[in-house]
């Protein structure tokens, strides 16, 4: 199993790659990003990820704006993105997580046995709810009339 762990902030990322250090029954392999950029890099590449872990925080148009436009670009494309566990510092960020299509929220600080097993938990799972590829299709039509 492979995991993407997207935070700018070093200790969330060691608290997330020690969380699957801990999870024995499965081995995780976990690729580190510390940056939206560096992501979107990774994800375009020939890597294929079983979960992305992204930091709700990411600056600097946040961590639920990159799941967002992961999944408005693989649904434009045809494809599948992976399922997400996002690392949130609020309980309000949990609506924000949903817009996004994130599956799982963990909060921080990070408990790290909650944050191995949701991301084990939800590699299995569909896609969280999110609009459909026609409306994206749409708002990414008016866009471009827009400004292009």
């Amino acid at each position: 199993m492979r995991v993407l762990v997207v935070s700018e902030d070093v200790t969330e990322r060691l608290r997330a790659v020690s969380a699957m250090a801990l999870h024995i029954d499965d081995p995780i392999e976990v690729v580190e990003a510390s940056s939206g950029d560096e992501a979107r890099r990774l994800l375009a590449g020939d890597a294929a990820f079983d979960v992305l872990v992204v930091d709700g925080d990411l600056q600097p148009r946040g961590g639920f704006a990159l799941l967002y436009e992961l999944r408005s670009r693989a649904e434009l494309t045809g494809s599948t993105p992976p399922p997400s566990v996002v690392l949130a510092s609020r309980e309000q960020d949990r609506w924000l997580a949903r817009w996004a299509g994130a599956n799982d929220v963990v909060f921080k600080p990070v408990d790290p046995f909650a944050l191995a097993d949701r991301v084990v938990g939800v590699r299995t799972e569909t896609l969280a709810p999110y609009g459909d590829a026609a409306s994206t299709r749409e708002q990414v039509a008016a866009a471009t009339r827009r400004h292009g």
